[in-house]
């Protein structure tokens, strides 16, 4: 009798407890959601901040960068431009030009280089822009071209042995610091990403790359004037 008693009290304890858990939990909710419908209505945000185009800037860089292309080295020069919107949307245009060191041809008896150039439509966003230091995340959509040509000690391209055309997408993300109010230095890493290429020897008709040969990371380092 003793255990059934006992046992009853420690059902209707734990049965108390439960109640007195169950009511609490019932009226924080009920407090939550009373506190939630009295605030007011939340916007939802874009980079347009739901009230148009607040602010118009625009600016011009000077690139530089280092790549593998066809697994050689490579030097990348270019420039880029956009209109800035709101300080956060960038939309203009950009191009890169490359060389590659020279390096012999046994097929061709002499040395040679990949040379060409891509440029585009370039996109890009502005995380917290008016932070000393922040980050870019552009994007570049367009086409280009490429050469396999003789090159001499200091470059002068003389003899073509093929070309194309290509397309090309490259995005990445760059760490921008603000140097002063209208220069910016920023540090990237990209990625390109090509259709592929079908350069051939002219005599033999054998590949001279592979097809992915242009598609790879490259370091760049850019300096924007203009107002941000």
């Amino acid at each position: 009798m003793k255990r059934s008693k006992t046992q009853k009290t420690i059902q209707q304890q734990s049965k108390t407890k439960i109640m007195k858990t169950t009511v609490l939990t019932i009226a924080l909710l009920f407090i939550g959601f009373s506190a939630f419908a009295q605030e007011p209505d939340q916007e939802f945000r874009t980079i347009f901040n739901n009230n148009g185009i607040r602010s118009n800037g625009g600016y011009g860089a000077v690139t530089t960068g280092y790549s593998k292309i066809a697994d050689r080295h490579a030097i990348l020069m270019g420039g880029h431009g956009a209109w800035l919107i709101n300080h956060q949307f960038g939309l203009g245009f950009g191009g890169t030009g490359f060389v590659t060191e020279r390096k012999t041809d046994t097929q061709l008896n002499d040395r040679y280089s990949v040379a060409g150039g891509y440029g585009g439509l370039r996109m890009e966003f502005i995380a917290m822009p008016n932070s000393p230091i922040h980050l870019s995340f552009p994007i570049l959509i367009g086409a280009g071209g490429v050469t396999y040509v003789e090159a001499g000690r200091d470059y002068e391209f003389a003899r073509e042995e093929d070309s194309q055309a290509f397309f090309v997408t490259e995005a990445g993300a760059e760490i921008e610091i603000n140097v002063i109010k209208f220069m910016r230095l920023s540090f990237g890493a990209h990625y390109r990403y090509t259709s592929d290429i079908d350069l051939t020897y002219l005599d033999t008709g054998a590949p001279i790359m592979d097809k992915d040969a242009l598609r790879g990371l490259s370091g760049t380092i850019s300096l924007k004037f203009g107002k941000f």
